[in-house]
């Protein structure tokens, strides 16, 4: 059998332009402008560093513990980190590291600084 691919193997119908000059914009612009977008974006982490020192409840759940399904902790938040944050529960006299995959939300009960 002889196929006859025809205008297949034939050069494509357009010419990308070719230009010796550089082409506009480039990394340092793009860098600028999304370093420009993200000065007014508000992450978790930057709430709760600015609230160190604070009383907060955390809701959590276990999925995988019958006993420990739901709990929450109350404390002052005395640090957090990627994953984790520490509470100390004054009252009882217990301070609590918890892993943040587990944590539900936050209720703080007093202002918060954003």
């Amino acid at each position: 059998m002889n196929y006859n691919y025809g205008s297949y193997q034939n050069q494509p119908s357009y010419i990308p332009s070719q230009s010796s000059s550089p082409p506009t914009g480039g990394i340092a612009e793009y860098s600028a402008y999304f370093d420009n977008q993200n000065q007014n974006t508000t992450y978790s982490e930057d709430i709760l560093n600015k609230n160190i020192g604070k009383y907060v409840k955390v809701y959590m759940s276990f999925a995988d513990s019958i006993e420990w399904r739901d709990r929450v902790f109350e404390g002052i938040l005395e640090a957090w980190g990627k994953d984790f944050m520490l509470i100390n529960d004054k009252q009882n006299k217990k301070w609590y590291m918890v892993w943040n995959i587990y944590i539900d939300y936050l209720e703080f009960l007093e202002p918060v600084t954003y």
